[in-house]
């Protein structure tokens, strides 16, 4: 294969890449739109449902047409005004609870910090006292490495023996 081969196929794969990414992107964008209209519908359901029950029990009872087309009518304003309302209503108290979850699992997340903080500060503590007895220890061991096998360490005797 020559150069000129070569590059095209490596357009062909970049371009095969981009496509690939861009159809992802669709994807995920599809999946939002549809996880957003869930309360949309509540006013043509409650409006239409209600339309049908009147215009059932109106031909029952044998209106005319034209008194049974506006009472059909207005039964479908004042259902549509009934459903936007309680469109309104349960929209009002979804969003009220996803604010109550959104401030709970704020909470949640601050105590983790917290926590995690406290955590983390007795952790250094811990390894504070550590260096500090290893230094300790270290001083010590200098202390003891002065004294010459042989020599006499003063070191735990007390001075009322002196006088004996």
């Amino acid at each position: 294969m020559s150069k000129e081969d070569e590059e095209i196929v490596e357009e062909n794969l970049e371009e095969e890449k981009k496509s690939k990414k861009k159809k992802k992107e669709v994807k995920k964008n599809y999946e939002i739109i549809v996880e957003a209209p869930k309360t949309k519908l509540i006013a043509a359901i409650v409006m239409l449902s209600g339309g049908l029950i009147v215009a059932v029990i109106t031909a029952i009872q044998g209106y005319e047409t034209t008194l049974w087309l506006k009472t059909l009518i207005f039964a479908l304003v004042i259902f549509l005004i009934a459903g936007l309302l309680l469109e309104w209503m349960v929209t009002h108290f979804v969003n009220m609870n996803q604010a109550r979850d959104d401030a709970i699992a704020a909470q949640e997340e601050a105590i983790a910090a917290r926590e995690a903080d406290e955590l983390a500060a007795q952790e250094a503590a811990a390894a504070a006292a550590e260096a500090e007895a290893a230094l300790l220890a270290e001083q010590e061991s200098e202390d003891n490495d002065n004294v010459l096998q042989g020599e006499y360490d003063p070191f735990g005797e007390s001075d009322e023996f002196d006088d004996l």
